[in-house]
């Protein structure tokens, strides 16, 4: 692994503060891309010259997935190549993020603790195994087995399914479970138990069966996915024969390969990165406020974590970073800052009353002081390489600013697959840099940090007793705006003692060619392909 380790510990003489300006400049010095950085076309055959090229949609995608299992990973990126193949009970609209049915026709609460799921009926697997309720039962009970999946599934513990006839489901819970629309929209694959039970979990993360427009034709990693057309899908067979995932970690790659024309649509690109293709010809560029939300976690609980369990510090590191000038000079704007809170105005339970945190270096080192580490402490700070827009620059410029109070930080930048590996492990440092995407219900983001450390590599805190009672309360409370305030007060506390630097959630960027039409921009970054089609003069 490539450790580096920031060295300018300077401020200004004039202020005895470092500037905005300062640490964004030395953020730049070390890696930073300027705005408008040329995207290289590349030459070369295109990706569809053979025969039936009409046929073939392409994709250029981020992320190699590691399974295609979709009940052993919640990484949205690797769902998106999951999804043309295996599909769930309920979606969520892609710009109002309201739950909608799909496979399921319906669901009703008949008590606080008994749920009916209506299934959509003659619906088949690729394989031929009937989607019915006998499927969905054991799909319920393999999913919340699942370690990965702990604290998604949280809520649902102890529940009972019973398949009362080939379409209808009633599921009986311990206790309320006002979010189940949401736990189906966001977790709800269906897949067909007698092959799962003949290959296995890790066999099925290879060659996965679904319900979905497409089946997997072939997957050769690090370069590419193929997928062809299920002729029998439920809603009828999709315009394209063929879908290709191209690999593409670098987003330079992927915009320059929807410029030339060799892909159909580039996946999660940045601000920057697509500047140039809102003036090319043949290219359409989609944006849409993301619900990725970005924080520097706080791994208290661990060698060398000490100082962390103090939130006067955890409060200091918010001080010490301002977040308006990342906003500013990385992302020219286009993000959306988490204001005191790992919340966003779109998502159920945002407390517009907590306010920001100032940038404040000076506050800031007297906190750390009255903590009593008035030389600083040592840091490890572990961020990720080409897994998001921008993220080795952000996490430069954040170590840097972390420098500039006193720390001595060391910089990790890992690979997405040795980061996610050290963070489950608990091996990564003692704050970590990741972007989170979660439903848009905060019970989501409370869950992941109440129950993530044990399964996911959440922040590694311990929460106080007031904070347990809130969210235990919250998790039956069915009533939204008893439980809207039980979350306000949650988001107070996290205020004041954090898990983590709240940073921001970027605005999401995709381009596609005038080839295709019907493509939305997601606000939970998933590819649907359901609805994207040749344009009538391709």
């Amino acid at each position: 692994m490539a450790n580096t380790v920031a060295s300018d510990r300077s401020s200004s003489p004039e202020t005895d503060r470092m500037s905005r300006r300062n640490v964004l400049a030395r953020g730049a010095v070390i890696g930073l891309a300027a705005p408008g950085v040329a995207i290289l076309g590349r030459s070369g055959t295109s990706a569809r010259q053979d025969d039936g090229s009409d046929q073939t949609l392409t994709i250029a995608h981020n992320v190699d997935p590691a399974t295609f299992n979709p009940y052993l990973t919640t990484a949205a990126a690797e769902e998106s190549a999951i999804l043309p193949i295996v599909e769930k009970l309920a979606v969520f609209d892609g710009e109002t993020m309201d739950v909608l049915p799909w496979l399921a026709e319906s669901w009703e609460y008949l008590d606080p603790t008994t749920i009916q799921l209506k299934l959509r009926p003659g619906v088949t697997f690729s394989n031929g195994e009937p989607l019915n309720a006998a499927a969905a039962k054991w799909g319920f009970e393999e999913w919340m087995a699942q370690p990965v999946m702990a604290q998604a599934s949280a809520s649902l513990k102890g529940s009972t399914f019973e398949a009362v006839d080939e379409t209808t489901l009633v599921i009986r819970t311990a206790k309320p479970v006002p979010s189940f629309p949401t736990i189906i929209g966001r977790y709800g694959y269906m897949l067909p138990p007698a092959y799962y039970a003949e290959v296995g979990a890790e066999g099925f993360s290879s060659a996965p069966i679904g319900t979905g427009p497409f089946v997997l034709d072939r997957h050769e990693p690090d370069s590419q996915i193929v997928y062809t057309r299920n002729p029998n899908y439920w809603r009828g067979p999709h315009t394209f024969q063929t879908v290709v995932f191209r690999i593409m970690p670098e987003e330079v790659s992927r915009a320059a390969a929807a410029e030339t024309g060799e892909v159909d649509i580039a996946y999660y690109l940045s601000h920057s990165m697509v500047k140039r293709l809102e003036t090319t010809d043949n290219v359409t560029v989609h944006t849409t406020p993301g619900l990725r939300k970005f924080i520097a976690g706080f791994n208290a609980e661990m060698e060398g974590g000490d100082p962390l369990l103090d939130p006067r510090v955890r409060v200091a590191l918010n001080q010490a970073v301002d977040v308006d000038g990342i906003i500013e000079f990385v992302y020219e704007g286009q993000a959306e800052k988490l204001n005191g809170q790992y919340a966003l105005p779109a998502e159920f339970g945002y407390n517009d009353q907590v306010p920001a945190y100032t940038f404040d270096p000076e506050a800031a080192k007297k906190l750390i002081a009255d903590a009593g580490y008035p030389e600083g402490f040592k840091i490890t700070y572990a961020y990720t390489l080409g897994r998001y827009p921008k993220d080795r620059e952000v996490g430069e410029i954040i170590a840097t600013y972390l420098q500039e109070i006193g720390l001595e930080v060391e910089q990790k930048p890992l690979e997405w697959g040795e980061f996610d590996s050290q963070r489950t492990e608990r091996t990564l440092g003692q704050v970590f840099q990741v972007g989170l995407l979660h439903a848009p219900d905060l019970e989501y983001s409370f869950t992941y940090m109440a129950f993530g450390k044990e399964a996911r590599g959440a922040p590694l805190l311990t929460w106080s007793e007031e904070w347990w009672e809130l969210y235990n309360q919250s998790m039956v409370e069915v009533d939204p705006d008893k439980r809207l305030a039980l979350y306000h007060r949650m988001l107070e506390i996290d205020h004041e003692e954090p898990f983590g630097i709240y940073l921001f959630a970027p605005y999401d960027y995709y381009a596609t060619t005038n080839r295709i039409t019907g493509f939305v921009a997601r606000k939970d970054q998933f590819i649907f392909l359901y609805d994207v089609g040749l344009a009538t003069d391709a």
